[in-house]
């Protein structure tokens, strides 16, 4: 928890996954009353949730035997899919980076296919992403969302 600007604030806030401690001045409201840590993911849950599309925020998954929480879990009943979608907002800190690197291995180890080649996967990886300088495609958004409602 840091803020370049005031001490960070802690406040525990009940989740779909327990309580977590979360700083006060990142957090952001959807309309589904969910907590989320970024404009990015708000904007990302704002987008599912006017599609149609049912999505878990967090919810842990056992990757390589260590629990991670992607930012949505869409299961489709219907195909029998399940999609894992990451938000990739800080590529450009290489700390961060590497954290993503270790987690996309363990994505890909356990058998969670990339979106681009998932042809007939069960479980699918949806990463997005921001760079410097860029901002939040919400067109990419919505032809990610609709790959998902088929």
């Amino acid at each position: 928890m840091t803020d370049l600007f005031e001490n960070p604030a802690p406040i525990e806030v009940l989740t779909g996954t327990g309580p977590k401690f979360l700083d006060k001045h990142l957090l952001h409201r959807t309309s589904r009353n969910e907590l989320v840590r970024s404009k990015a993911e708000l904007a990302i849950a704002e987008k599912l949730h006017a599609m149609g599309v049912p999505y878990i925020y967090e919810q842990p998954l056992v990757l390589g035997g260590k629990m991670r929480w992607p930012d949505f879990t869409i299961e489709d009943d219907a195909s029998g899919i399940t999609y894992y979608w990451e938000h990739l907002g800080l590529l450009s800190d290489p700390a961060y980076a590497q954290r993503w690197a270790t987690k996309r291995k363990a994505y890909l180890a356990e058998g969670v296919q990339p979106v681009e080649s998932a042809n007939g996967a069960e479980r699918v990886l949806i990463e997005t992403t921001e760079a410097e300088g860029t901002g939040l495609n919400m067109l990419e958004i919505e032809r990610l969302a609709r790959i998902v409602l088929g």
